[in-house]
């Protein structure tokens, strides 16, 4: 069996473009929570940067996702509102 992947994402809004680039994630999350590879998908919101934490069941499970509408269009609209954005997978070595 193969083990989830663990994903973070980082994104920094543009200035004045937080709301925007939150109002965008959580259509997006609401979205691929359908997705039968989606084991979870949680959206943080800082002061100035915003955080997505996923589990996909395995890589093919992500790289469908990578190819729906709604995460095509997301990540469209995510780069005209955000300066930067970081992805990187995680192990977790303690969990409870």
């Amino acid at each position: 069996m193969t083990a989830p992947l663990n994903l973070i994402v980082t994104l920094q809004p543009l200035p004045g473009h937080l709301p925007d680039v939150v109002s965008t994630l959580t259509t997006l999350a609401q979205a691929s929570r359908q997705e039968a590879g989606c084991l979870r998908y949680d959206l943080a919101v800082g002061q100035e940067q915003v955080y997505l934490f996923e589990v996909w069941a395995d890589r093919q499970a992500l790289a469908a996702h990578e190819k729906e509408p709604h995460f095509v269009q997301g990540v469209a609209a995510l780069n005209r509102l955000c300066a930067s954005q970081k992805m990187e997978f995680v192990e977790w070595q303690a969990q409870g």
